[in-house]
């Protein structure tokens, strides 16, 4: 058996996933060992590593200076996973509020409430 089908075996995934599983958790200790682990989205507190990203302050992509931005730690923030991805989605236009948004995993307080709105609307009718 060769030895990345052994790490796998042992692992139960692949070596270069747990690699980076283990990047993510050891930077999360990190920044919470900092006081950084805040959102810079929503300013609250990031709790746990699943819900931990690292955010690019000013978009790099389609800049002026891609590499550069991408590379600014300076440009560098922590954020929540579904805060980042928001933002992300309301950069490029998306719809934030919007049931489309929310299925898409927007998960910001407005989407939230559409989506509960939504499903109180359709269990009320079913009744």
């Amino acid at each position: 058996m060769g030895i990345k089908k052994e790490k796998t075996r042992q692992l139960g995934m692949d070596p270069g996933t747990a690699a980076n599983r283990l990047k993510k958790t050891l930077l999360f200790e990190f920044a919470k060992k900092l006081d950084m682990n805040w959102c810079y989205q929503c300013a609250t507190e990031i709790k746990d590593p699943d819900n931990f990203s690292i955010e690019h302050k000013t978009p790099w992509l389609h800049s002026e200076d891609p590499k550069g931005l991408f590379f600014d730690i300076n440009n560098i923030a922590f954020s929540h996973k579904s805060c980042n991805y928001s933002a992300a989605r309301n950069r490029q236009g998306k719809p934030c509020p919007s049931l489309t948004a929310y299925r898409k995993g927007c998960r910001c307080d407005d989407c939230r409430k559409l989506k509960s709105d939504n499903q109180k609307k359709y269990s009320s009718n079913k009744s």
